[in-house]
């Protein structure tokens, strides 16, 4: 069984259980060939009917279909998933979807969805831009909307927990059956290499789970920063071995260096720091690294001690598009990655401002990219 058989396998047997809609269309006939228990719900029988017909009682495929964008020329899948928000005039809501293209076990080409209901989200972002609007032509009420502003910040974290405990326990289930299926199946190596890659991005999605509450409290200046005794240079080590296993590192190399010059089995640099966002830090940049390499690219992390600072610079090919330099570090900047979400060097800056450090991107080397976090020996709290 390949890859992209065992991914449809998991979806038939394991993702009923999922609170949102999940479905797969056949990519020559529009048919569905599974649909979820949520949509199921919803929506009723729709097995064997064109997808169009069923979620958006249209007679003809949807003028944004994305299967064109899912296949190779020769009608294969290309491994692309798209994500994008999607308004359905049928019931009037809006969702987010993630499609991607994959073989079935009867041998069709298929796409799967995942929409996740925005609805609310969406709603809540009008009603803060309206408040915001108001805010501006109507000073003499500026207590009241901030006492508003406050109560939506307040929904968010309670949304937040929300969202991670009922994503959590769904999420270690889909952790556990890669192991189950490694102990139980003799599996060829190509289906264990991709049940292990399964395994790895669910450890993945819920370490991000774990760390975006911490993202909004340093973004509220809530976050109390713990530091004790950390190794950058075993921090380094670990955190390119285990990218170098991960999908985006694939014909790249990552190699950690010491002031310039190989690092050696056994060296330490030792740091008084939050291990919880020195760790997220450097794994932020390092993806950031991989994604703008080219294949056959090298990313280096290289740690330098200097006097009372300790620099944490990474190095890749490939240049930072100019008219988003001085906006590097801010937030939902992205350099037009597929899925990219323009966290990742928000959240490294506000770990490095955490311990009174800053970040800097440095793009004066044609073809080369470093972005270079600057911490004080004492980690102190960002101004």
């Amino acid at each position: 069984m390949n890859a992209s058989m065992l991914e449809s396998a998991l979806l038939q047997t394991h993702f009923d259980v999922i609170p949102f809609g999940i479905y797969v269309v056949d990519v020559a006939t529009y048919e569905l060939v599974f649909v979820n228990k949520h949509f199921r719900d919803a929506l009723g029988a729709g097995l064997g009917r064109k997808c169009h017909e069923v979620l958006y009682e249209s007679d003809a495929p949807c003028l944004n279909c994305r299967i064109p964008e899912l296949l190779t020329p020769a009608g294969m899948p290309n491994g692309v998933t798209v994500v994008y928000d999607h308004y359905n005039e049928r019931d009037e809501r809006w969702a987010q979807m993630q499609e991607k293209t994959m073989g079935w076990p009867d041998g069709r080409v298929v796409k799967y969805s995942i929409a996740v209901d925005i609805s609310e989200l969406k709603e809540t972002q009008n009603s803060l831009a309206e408040a915001h609007a108001e805010l501006a032509i109507r000073n003499r009420e500026l207590m009241a909307q901030n006492r508003i502003l406050q109560e939506n910040i307040e929904l968010r974290e309670h949304v937040e927990r929300i969202a991670r405990h009922d994503l959590k326990a769904p999420l270690s289930a889909l952790i556990g059956l890669p192991q189950v299926l490694l102990d139980n199946y003799d599996l060829p190596d190509a289906a264990a290499d991709a049940v292990r890659l399964i395994e790895q991005a669910g450890h993945s999605m819920l370490e991000m789970l774990n760390q975006s509450l911490v993202l909004f409290r340093l973004e509220t200046g809530a976050y109390v920063l713990s530091p004790t005794a950390v190794d950058l240079a075993d921090l380094a080590r670990r955190t390119a071995a285990r990218m170098a296993t991960m999908p985006v590192a694939r014909g790249r190399k990552i190699r950690v260096s010491l002031a310039g010059r190989p690092l050696a089995p056994g060296e330490r640099l030792d740091y008084s720091g939050d291990v919880l966002l020195l760790g997220p830090m450097l794994q932020n940049l390092v993806v950031n690294g991989l994604e703008a390499s080219p294949m056959g690219g090298e990313v280096t992390i290289d740690l330098v001690r200097d006097r009372d600072r300790v620099l944490v610079a990474v190095t890749n090919q490939g240049e930072v598009p100019e008219p988003i330099r001085c906006r590097m570090f801010a937030k939902y900047v992205t350099m037009g990655k597929r899925g990219g979400t323009g966290l990742g060097a928000y959240s490294a800056a506000l770990a490095a401002r955490a311990h009174g450090g800053q970040i800097e991107l440095d793009a004066a080397t044609p073809g080369w990219t470093t972005v270079a976090v600057i911490l004080p020996s004492a980690p102190g709290v960002a101004p």
